[in-house]
């Protein structure tokens, strides 16, 4: 079976060819239209591809071509640039092993200019001391979208080895860690987890994108790629997933349309909206707390018979551990702040 693959491929004994999905799976997927980070529609998914295939693909070597920024509350506005096996790049450095670490990755279409990356380090530094490293991988950012989606496993297994190299010489604690991804992001942060063997606590996916990830392909975000992994679904069925594919999902206003979004035909502001909410929940006094359905169903009516439990979603420090488990649903405002529903 195709998933029997994911070891190999963690221990590189295999070709990176083979760890990505095949042209027929891919060719099994329907299109649309949807956005990237930048606002910029595309064609990403609608029948056979034909000959569209042969667009060529972006030259793209991970270890090389992936920038990890590393900021601090002292450098702000300057960020670092440190690199994997660059032993003078992580030590000259303002990486401090004291400080929790949160790892950022933008989706298709976006690189460092990106406002994941702005709004969600401006958030965390008005709270408390963290080392941020944002995951620029914009180079090999591909207009036809199929080649950017095959981009999510290298670019998470580069991002693995960077922990592995801070861990190594600069005194990181994996138990201080936790990934947040957007869309094809969400499954680049699902495979950092991979190359960790789950060893992490934490991974936030925000409406892990869903073209070309439909079913069980061995590299979208899944449950056991950390000890706790926890998705926000804004998107459904559209530009991402619907089905629950964490230990924690959660559904603001039912997880397909959102508030305040309009028609929003291609589902742009929808998607966009998992990065608005979990930004917000970073410093919310208020937070969005949400309350446990029975069961998936529950989602799809759109008619919740609670269990009794609540959670907050998103948030800092994040959800993690075993008490945050099953599908949940909240409302939230159709504008900022989000979370100031009665």
């Amino acid at each position: 079976m195709r998933h029997s693959l994911v070891w190999l491929c963690l221990f590189g004994l295999v070709s990176l060819g083979n760890c990505l999905p095949t042209q027929e799976e891919l060719e099994e997927q329907r299109w649309q239209i949807t956005e990237d980070e930048s606002g910029h529609r595309h064609l990403v998914n609608g029948g056979p591809l034909f000959d569209s295939f042969n667009s060529p693909e972006v030259l793209f070597e991970p270890e090389k071509d992936i920038r990890f920024m590393l900021y601090t509350r002292s450098t702000a506005d300057s960020p670092q640039r440190i690199a994997n096996n660059d032993y003078d790049s992580v030590m000259s450095s303002q990486f401090n092993p004291s400080h929790p670490t949160r790892i950022v990755i933008h989706g298709w279409g976006g690189s460092q200019n990106s406002l994941i990356n702005l709004n969600i380090r401006n958030e965390l530094f008005n709270i408390g001391q963290f080392n941020f490293i944002f995951v620029d991988w914009g180079a090999g950012n591909d207009p036809f979208y199929p080649n950017s989606r095959r981009l999510v496993y290298p670019v998470g297994i580069a991002t693995s080895n960077l922990i592995d190299y801070l861990v190594k010489v600069a005194g990181l604690d994996r138990g201080d860690v936790a990934v947040i991804g957007h869309s094809l992001g969400a499954h680049a942060a699902g495979n950092v987890g991979k190359g960790q063997f789950g060893r992490l606590p934490t991974i936030i996916g925000l409406d892990p994108a869903l073209p070309f990830f439909a079913g069980d392909v061995i590299d979208r975000i899944k449950k056991t790629d950390a000890e706790h992994v926890e998705i926000i679904h804004t998107n459904g069925g559209v530009a991402g997933f619907l089905d629950p594919i964490g230990d924690g999902d959660f559904y603001p206003n039912w997880g397909r349309i959102q508030p305040g979004c309009g028609p929003d035909i291609d589902g742009g502001c929808a998607h966009q909206r998992a990065v608005d909410y979990y930004v917000e929940s970073i410093a919310s006094r208020i937070g969005f707390n949400a309350v446990q359905c029975s069961s998936f169903q529950d989602i799809r009516s759109g008619m919740c018979a609670t269990t009794g439990a609540t959670a907050r979603m998103g948030g800092e420090p994040p959800n993690r551990g075993s008490s945050v488990r099953g599908v949940y649903h909240l409302t939230t405002a159709s504008g900022r702040p989000f979370a100031a529903v009665d």
